[in-house]
């Protein structure tokens, strides 16, 4: 039966087992092998140019749509953390004009430009964090699967158990970041980032549930009051998706443009090795 080999499976869960034979006993299918009758060690006059040619494949393996889809979770991530960010500035600006509205006239075009930045960033802010929130479940499932596999360990959570836990609502305020702290269990700094990103992610998701109560509220200074505080729920989504976005690199070894991160080492100097070199370099100046 055929094997998945990007995945590491105990010996218990292949489907099969190897079963060792002696030279002389029967397999089971047929005919036993007839006995041998010349006692001496069988060789070959030449290099025998029978049997299975092994022939291995080395173009590279295509890529599958969810692996190319967390390529881009960087990118994503990057784009609705500018959105957002523009998002607070056109929300301010709106706030802005409503109260000059209030001994003032505002101009049409103002009014509309006003409306378009508002539109512009908190849409599309909310479009690109959604297949941000793709691509990072993708990445997620990728970066569990190589964890594993380099350790030669089965992954203790099924893909399907992974997808519900960050698809259904209240349920992927908890499980996404516990599927992370298992990634980042031997990096305490890691395991501080994804708490801190954790806090961000449920606080995003209560104001989400503040907004919708407050919106429902009669009233213009309701709406005013409505108008900063998606300024403030803005602010916490850019924040949230740079926070995602430094755990996935701290994660990959990577900085913040997607480089290798190089290590630095710190080796201990004794403080006798320092005292004699400062009167060294004083001579040789």
């Amino acid at each position: 039966m055929p094997v998945r080999t990007d995945v590491y499976l105990p010996p218990s869960r292949r489907g099969f087992r190897w079963i060792a034979r002696n030279p002389g006993e029967p397999r089971g299918v047929g005919d036993p092998n007839p006995p041998r009758t010349d006692p001496s060690t069988p060789r070959y006059d030449a290099v025998p140019t029978w049997g299975l040619t092994d022939v291995v494949d080395t173009s590279p393996a295509e890529e599958s749509r969810a692996d190319r889809m967390a390529d881009r979770v960087g990118s994503l991530l990057t784009i609705a953390a500018v959105l957002y960010g523009l998002a607070v500035f056109a929300e301010l600006g709106r706030y802005t004009i409503l109260v000059y509205n209030q001994t003032r006239l505002v101009p049409q075009l103002l009014l509309r430009l006003s409306d378009a930045a508002v539109y512009f960033t908190q849409l599309g802010g909310l479009l690109t964090a959604v297949l941000a929130a793709v691509a990072a479940v993708c990445w997620l499932l990728r970066a569990r699967r190589d964890l594993y596999a380099r350790e030669k360990r089965a992954d203790p959570r099924s893909r399907g158990e992974i997808l519900v836990g960050c698809a259904v609502p209240v349920l992927n305020l908890v499980m996404p970041p516990v599927y992370l702290l298992e990634l980042v269990r031997r990096d305490p700094r890691g395991s501080r980032l994804v708490k801190i990103w954790w806090g961000f992610w449920a606080f995003s998701g209560f104001l989400l549930v503040v907004n919708a109560y407050w919106r429902s509220r009669p009233g213009l200074q309701a709406m005013a009051d409505g108008v900063l505080l998606s300024a403030f729920i803005a602010l916490i989504a850019a924040v949230t998706a740079a926070l995602l976005l430094a755990v996935i690199r701290r994660i990959e070894h990577k900085d913040w443009r997607g480089e290798p991160d190089t290590a630095t080492r710190w080796v201990p100097v004794p403080r006798s090795v320092l005292e004699n070199a400062v009167p060294e370099k004083a001579a040789a100046q």
